[in-house]
């Protein structure tokens, strides 16, 4: 399925933060070896959607922490947040579920990039603890 800019709604919110004017998409984290298969889920995270247009959506949740990328290296990067505040940045404010404010792996059974599985970006086999 072809990926559309609509693919950056996040919960019928467009995420227009993250589509700033950037670099072209030869410049960005999914062009390269590193990360390009993370575009290949047919339901993308907004921030993954907004770095394929050529926005810096990576940068939503990821902090460069050392050397840049270059062609033949891959940069340092570490998460923004704690895995519950990181996710609750942008999924507290309309686009939280049921179970947002209870529970505090979301990784457990989401895939913080993309799903093959459905919009809710669940994992095909959710990680055990």
């Amino acid at each position: 399925m072809k990926k559309s800019i609509i693919s950056i709604c996040l919960g019928g919110i467009l995420l227009p933060i993250l589509l700033t004017s950037t670099p072209a998409l030869s410049r960005t984290c999914l062009n390269g070896k590193c990360h390009q298969a993370l575009t290949t889920a047919r339901h993308l995270h907004g921030p993954i959607a907004a770095e394929m247009a050529g926005a810096k959506g990576c940068i939503a949740c990821h902090l460069a922490n050392g050397p840049a990328c270059t062609k033949k290296r891959a940069g340092k990067f570490v998460l923004a947040k704690q895995e519950k505040e990181l996710c609750k940045l942008c999924h507290g404010k309309g686009t939280a579920t049921v179970h947002t404010d209870t529970q505090t792996e979301c990784l457990r059974c989401h895939d913080p990039h993309g799903s093959d599985k459905g919009p809710n970006l669940l994992r095909t086999d959710p990680v055990k603890p």
